[in-house]
């Protein structure tokens, strides 16, 4: 799905962070299955992508996936915990829209974004004009995601996601251009003190 790197010994560079979510399961299904203890994890990576940079797309970025698996989960219960950490982030309530999406690791997928807060969704080079900006690529995990770690997909549901740390940071700090973030500027980063 992605262009990636790879290196002349033929080893790939991480293009994403969801391959963890195997890992994951296999290590807490049993505390999930034998105690009734919910999987909840977190778990950040730096990933790279072979792709056209611009405002919004950097070929180096910093992610965050999630998850949460138990009885019952359901895709309000992603949303409810997408809008509750943005809104804690942000210090302010953020307006979210789910689109579909394909994504191999969940099932249904969507693009979570947000309305862009550089621009105050009216429209910018950071949201591509369209006044909202992808942040987070998420959906329920795929019954064979489940399967391959061991967890019964009839039994238990639960949702992923993938937060792009480095398009948080453009939100949060209101900057329009996801490049001043790696370029070793220090100017475009002096703007930052230590009691931000």
């Amino acid at each position: 799905m992605q262009d990636t790197y790879y290196l002349e010994n033929g080893q790939l560079l991480k293009s994403q962070t969801s391959a963890a979510q195997n890992a994951i399961l296999r290590k807490y299904k049993k505390p999930l299955v034998e105690e009734g203890i919910p999987i909840k994890a977190i778990f950040p990576g730096r990933c790279f992508r072979n792709e056209a940079t611009d405002a919004c797309h950097e070929n180096t970025f910093f992610q965050m996936e999630g998850m949460m698996v138990d009885k019952d989960i359901s895709i309000s219960n992603l949303i409810y915990f997408m809008k509750t950490m943005l809104s804690e982030v942000f210090q302010k309530d953020i307006k979210v829209r789910l689109r579909p999406g394909f994504f191999p690791f969940v099932e249904p997928g969507f693009e979570l974004d947000i309305s862009c807060l550089i621009c105050g969704g009216e429209g910018c080079p950071s949201c591509k004009h369209s006044g909202w900006l992808e942040l987070c690529p998420c959906g329920m995990i795929h019954p064979e995601v489940l399967r391959m770690g061991g967890i019964d997909p009839d039994e238990y549901t639960g949702f992923a996601f993938g937060l792009g740390l480095t398009r948080l940071v453009m939100m949060k700090y209101g900057i329009g251009d996801i490049r001043d973030l790696n370029s070793g500027s220090l100017k475009s980063m002096s703007q930052f003190t230590d009691d931000e």
